[in-house]
């Protein structure tokens, strides 16, 4: 079975944003910081949520970009924002699950 041209688009575009990411020093410094960001404010947020403490929450959740939209398919920084909100050592729940390896 071919593979759909909009399924090539997509495979092209996260090949293209992973080669950004590996040979621009500065998009990798850059969207290093904004998914660092976008995890604490995150973080903070659920904390905020879980005390009750609504009038606090940010705009993060937002302004975020959502998994597999037209950003995120040309970036893949959804997955980056997950990694450092959820690490793999994070919870007893992920343990026997193998952590995938990304040329990231």
């Amino acid at each position: 079975m071919t593979m759909r041209l909009r399924d090539q688009k997509r495979i092209l575009m996260a090949k293209k944003g992973i080669e950004k990411y590996n040979n621009d020093e500065d998009y990798r410094f850059l969207y290093e910081r904004i998914s660092d960001i976008f995890a604490r404010l995150l973080k903070s947020d659920l904390e905020f949520l879980n005390t009750g403490q609504t009038d606090k929450i940010s705009l993060a959740a937002k302004w975020c970009p959502s998994l597999d939209s037209s950003y995120d398919r040309s970036t893949l920084i959804c997955e980056s924002v997950a990694r450092k909100l959820f690490p793999y050592d994070s919870d007893a729940e992920y343990r026997g699950i193998e952590e995938a390896h990304y040329v990231y």
